[in-house]
């Protein structure tokens, strides 16, 4: 999951100052395809708002580590709630 290694303390914030924070922007649009494809589908959303909202406000190197773990949970979540757990025998919706 490339949220969380955006979230790591000195990773994240080398890999989002070495692009020039071009890498937010391409994340914004990632998250804004999947949004758009999830509300389509009817699917769970949350993890991806939560990402235009971390691209959009968590600018500040601190409060955008946090930002980027709480997506990369929620996006987590939302794929086990879409997928299960991906173990024999788990639950899975329809």
């Amino acid at each position: 999951m490339f949220e969380l290694i955006l979230g790591l303390p000195l990773l994240g914030g080398m890999v989002v100052m070495g692009s020039g924070w071009g890498i937010s922007a391409v994340m914004f649009a990632l998250h804004a395809v999947t949004l758009l494809m999830s509300l389509q589908h009817r699917q769970s959303f949350y993890g991806s708002a939560a990402g235009i909202v971390t691209c959009l406000l968590f600018s500040v190197p601190v409060w955008g580590m946090f930002g980027h773990w709480i997506t990369a949970a929620l996006l987590l979540v939302s794929m086990v709630d879409r997928y299960g757990a991906g173990m024999p025998g788990s639950f899975r919706r329809s």
